[in-house]
């Protein structure tokens, strides 16, 4: 949920005058960014709950809607404008005569194998930052970025939840990290007291973040329905509007 102006002055006025008063343990790695971002974080955790106390009320359904609708309408006017502009590239690149090619698909002209691969990974990409709006939406949720201007390393949102403040990374799906990703996503979550490694669509295959340091860090994995309802948001409404926007696209691409 957004803050008003004047919270917002206070936490990073906050942050400017106690953050180097906090003692670092020797959990952090010596990363000058995790250590910044555990010294944020612990300044973070005094003042959020005050924060939560005083939101407002939860939204109704409708508003929920409103919302997810909103955010998803701006996702498909986004990878449609992007990507005509690639298409546009591609059909002015070929009349070029051109005598070097990225691969065969281009050599041979063929438009649609060409751009596949960029379609989705440009709208995969997108997609996790709109998942990320849809979170916000939820009233337990802090997203230090905008709100603050100020970004924890390896945290996309903040969860309050049972009394907690819990540091969340969130990805897409479950096999989403490479074996070296796992290892920073690790040393990202396992600075905070409560963190949760996170993905908002229980989908891929087996998850790729080591689950036996999870544990022995005490982090929470979270898959789906399971990290929704702690935002009190319901998973297959979003996972049902978000296959029709995608529905949507893909009809207006090919």
């Amino acid at each position: 949920m957004p803050i008003n102006q004047a919270t917002k002055q206070n936490l990073l006025q906050a942050i400017t005058n106690e953050k180097d008063k906090i003692v670092i343990p020797d959990i952090v790695p010596q990363d000058k960014e995790l250590r910044n971002a555990y010294q944020i974080a612990r300044i973070l955790d005094q003042y959020l709950p005050d924060y939560f106390s005083h939101v407002n009320k939860p939204l109704t359904l409708t508003e929920i809607e409103q919302k997810i609708d909103k955010i998803l309408v701006k996702f498909k006017q986004e990878i449609l404008f992007a990507l005509s502009q690639e298409k546009d590239k591609f059909r002015k690149e070929i009349r070029e005569n051109k005598t070097t090619f990225k691969n065969i698909f281009e050599f041979a002209g063929c438009e649609n194998l060409y751009l596949s691969n960029l379609y989705t990974r440009f709208i995969s990409e997108n997609m996790g930052h709109k998942l990320e709006d849809i979170a916000g939406i939820a009233n337990n949720v802090f997203l230090p970025d905008r709100e603050l201007d100020i970004k924890i390393k390896g945290i996309d949102l903040i969860i309050f939840h049972e009394e907690k403040i819990k540091y969340t990374q969130l990805k897409t799906k479950k096999d989403t990290l490479t074996g070296s990703q796992s290892s920073r996503s690790i040393n990202e979550l396992k600075i905070h007291p409560f963190s949760i490694f996170a993905v908002a669509l229980d989908m891929g295959n087996n998850w790729t973040i080591n689950k036996a340091s999870c544990e022995k860090y005490q982090i929470e994995r979270l898959a789906g329905e399971s990290f929704w309802s702690l935002l009190n948001l319901d998973y297959n409404l979003i996972l049902n509007k978000l296959a029709k926007t995608i529905r949507e696209i893909d009809k207006e691409l090919y």
